[in-house]
């Protein structure tokens, strides 16, 4: 009688190497191609991985892709959180989070941002992904409404600020931008419109 091929099971280390291995692929298979030029098959096979075994991980690209920007979103704000000094005023945490995001937005390849503008189409279909994607928005706004906070706090700012309302206003301005420079291939002049954003938005509320 032949013996039974024992499959072995999986320890939560090779779990996670695999999850690490399908998303560098994917990554780097978006970079090339393009979110709506990259199937689910092209990870497959880029990762060496079952079709199987990548729907274990994520149910589709989608879910994929919003992982991605996810990692990346914790990546940028633990970057920026690094970078602040001490002696760092509010205006100057601002303006490095302003250089950040543009450098991500408006000073990046224009496909870059083609790309983040037809995962927002796909995923806005698919309600499953609705509550992730509004999480990792509530958490960007709550790390600048932060900062604003804080610059009330310490007396830089007026006490009177809405600083969600400001927030909302400063991240639907990058937002904005970025759509421009990824649909219609506008150039800025990032450094300008830093200067000018800094100087119209906070001019009014420095105390």
């Amino acid at each position: 009688m032949e013996a039974k091929k024992i499959t072995p099971r999986l320890t939560q280390a090779d779990y996670n190497a695999i999850h690490e291995k399908i998303l560098n692929s994917a990554e780097n298979l978006f970079a090339k191609k393009g979110y709506n030029g990259t199937s689910m098959n092209d990870i497959v096979k880029a990762s060496g991985q079952s079709k199987g075994a990548i729907y274990n991980h994520f149910e589709n690209k989608e879910r994929l892709f919003l992982s991605l920007l996810e990692k990346q979103t914790i990546l940028g704000l633990n970057q920026l959180r690094d970078s602040f000094t001490a002696k760092d005023t509010t205006i100057e945490k601002l303006k490095k989070v302003l250089d950040l995001t543009m450098a991500n937005s408006t000073d990046c390849p224009n496909e870059v941002g083609r790309m983040g503008i037809e995962f927002m189409i796909a995923a806005s279909r698919i309600k499953s992904l609705t509550s992730d994607m509004k999480d990792r928005y509530s958490t960007i706004h709550a790390f600048i409404r932060e900062l604003i906070d804080e610059g009330i706090k310490n007396g830089e700012f007026k006490s009177d600020v809405d600083s969600k309302s400001l927030t909302s206003l400063l991240y639907a301005t990058l937002e904005g931008l970025g759509l421009q420079y990824a649909t219609l291939g506008i150039e800025f002049d990032s450094q300008r419109l830093k200067e000018v954003l800094l100087k119209v938005v906070f001019e009014g509320i420095l105390n």
